[in-house]
């Protein structure tokens, strides 16, 4: 091989490795493009996603905050309410019956009436424990039914005077409880009753 022909292969060969060189530049210039171009896309997903998390932060801010004042509300309710759940005796009356007896008598009656019609026009909160009693004589399992029936003739004679039934509650205590502990008739008449204690 002749120094001329050397040379024309040697020019080839640089010919051929600029033009290799230029190839690849070129190729990897379009793959650059292509990766900046879905970078971009995917900066503006990132940016969408970002805007989306900053609204939604801000909704559970207002919701914390809402949450925070409705505990806030509940709790200055519990301390006002604090205590007054308990009911306390705020009146008496009672009522008399005849031995063996749960028919009220006219005065019960009376007595009743006027009740009802203060609890209507005073029209206050308030709670009616109707307490059964009966005398000594009779036997406990006698004197404890009479209890009941005797408050439960007071309760239905209240209702029927107006007073809501949901804000009455009946019991007996039969011979238990006696107003009076002597064994003489005025002890058995004063403890042959019927309790109301107005609660509130």
């Amino acid at each position: 091989m002749n120094i001329h022909q050397t040379g024309i292969l040697l020019a080839a060969m640089v010919a051929g490795v600029a033009v290799s060189g230029c190839a690849t530049e070129e190729y990897v210039d379009e793959h650059i493009a292509t990766v900046h171009t879905r970078v971009e896309e995917v900066s503006s997903r990132v940016d969408a996603l970002s805007g989306q998390v900053t609204a939604l932060n801000g909704r559970v801010e207002q919701n914390a905050q809402a949450v925070q004042a409705a505990q806030g509300r509940a709790d200055a309710a519990y301390k006002l309410g604090e205590g007054k759940c308990v009911m306390a005796e705020v009146g008496r009356e009672e009522v008399n019956f005849a031995t063996g007896s749960s028919v009220l008598s006219d005065d019960a009656k009376a007595s009743l009436t006027a009740l009802a019609s203060r609890l209507k026009s005073e029209n206050k909160n308030v709670f009616l424990e109707i307490r059964g009693h009966a005398d000594v004589r009779g036997g406990k399992k006698l004197n404890r039914q009479l209890g009941r029936d005797r408050a439960g003739a007071v309760g239905r004679f209240l209702a029927e005077q107006g007073v809501p039934g949901n804000k009455m509650i009946g019991g007996s205590w039969g011979e238990d409880q006696p107003k009076m502990d002597e064994k003489t008739s005025e002890a058995n008449a004063a403890n042959r009753r019927v309790e109301i204690v107005i609660l509130g």
